[in-house]
């Protein structure tokens, strides 16, 4: 009989906690988060390390699952390398053209997973063990709330400086439109010294959203829009995309990336002109709630099926066997 893998994450992050340790639960791991007082990320190296050591000791994992942050502390890798424990490490900040954090942790890690086929080669010619590993959802927290439709748009994002002209040619059209339109994010966006702002509209930023407030918040949108970092990548998205989907409320609109089209087909809307933006938006909004709640379950059964994080964790689970 199988024994019962222990599964150690070394970060508290909403994609861990309401995301991908979801699946290990599922398939009967016993998992251990690091939160409260051994949160680490706000810590030192040496009290991250130190932390690490003592939560090691305690639980005693089969499994190490590292989502790195800049300033993780490389004893963790070496300590799980010393006691023999299979140490994962996620890679989702890459890019084809900007993967600096996941090739410099693969150094460290036992098996990589990333979210952009393109950097595999890069990975595997390092002598690595890596494969590919989107994000996904979590059927029993990205699911649909039973509530009344509030809002027309909804965005929950951060205004980065990257997103500069796709905000400006897809967000910024909608609001000067006069489409009723929601804005959620930290407070970059009412910052008047970045490029693109909305201190010209203070009506439509309605400040911090807290993750856990994602499935209401979709569920009471007739349109969810997306933003993203990468227009190349085959395979790297967000987390956005999956989770607005598997909520099955709103209808996902979001700029085209290559990536979006090859996972999700027409099951969301990806416009790739601001007057293909406008028009997506209006033939969303005319649709009565039963047609648009039709096609949001047609396309959450789909993610549901293809993309829980059951699949995800199972990738890692069979890594670790096969190491």
């Amino acid at each position: 009989m199988t024994k019962k893998l222990k599964v150690l994450f070394t970060n508290n992050a909403a994609l861990i906690k309401y995301g991908i340790a979801s699946g290990f639960k599922n398939l009967g791991c016993d998992t251990y988060i690091m939160d409260g007082r051994y949160q680490l990320w706000d810590k030192s190296k040496e009290i991250q390390s130190e932390l690490f050591k003592e939560a090691v000791e305690n639980y005693k994992p089969d499994i190490v699952f590292s989502e790195c942050f800049a300033n993780f502390a490389e004893d963790i890798f070496e300590h799980t390398k010393e006691k023999g424990i299979f140490h994962a490490y996620w890679a989702i900040e890459d890019t084809p053209h900007d993967h600096w954090i996941g090739d410099y942790w693969s150094n460290y890690a036992d098996h990589i997973f990333t979210t952009t086929a393109e950097c595999l080669p890069n990975y595997w010619n390092k002598g690595k063990k890596a494969e590919l590993m989107l994000f996904g959802c979590n059927p029993s927290f990205h699911k649909t709330v039973s509530t009344e439709i509030s809002y027309d748009i909804s965005l929950v994002a951060n205004n980065y400086e990257r997103r500069s002209k796709q905000t400006k040619d897809f967000i910024v059209p909608l609001i000067e439109q006069g489409f009723d339109m929601s804005v959620y994010g930290n407070d970059w966006w009412m910052d008047r010294n970045r490029e693109i702002n909305l201190v010209s509209h203070p009506h439509v930023y309605k400040g911090y959203k807290a993750y856990e407030d994602l499935p209401l918040l979709y569920s009471s949108s007739k349109i969810v829009i997306g933003q993203n970092l990468d227009d190349h990548s085959i395979t790297q998205t967000s987390m956005r995309p999956f989770e607005a989907v598997a909520i099955g409320g709103g209808i996902f609109v979001s700029p085209w990336t290559k990536a979006q089209e090859y996972l999700f087909h027409d099951l969301v809307y990806l416009p790739k002109t601001t007057d293909e933006m406008i028009q997506m938006v209006n033939e969303v909004l005319n649709m009565t709630d039963r047609q648009r709640k039709i096609k949001a379950k047609k396309a959450q059964r789909f993610v549901y099926k293809y993309h829980n994080y059951d699949i995800r964790a199972s990738q890692v689970v069979n890594a670790y066997y096969c190491r």
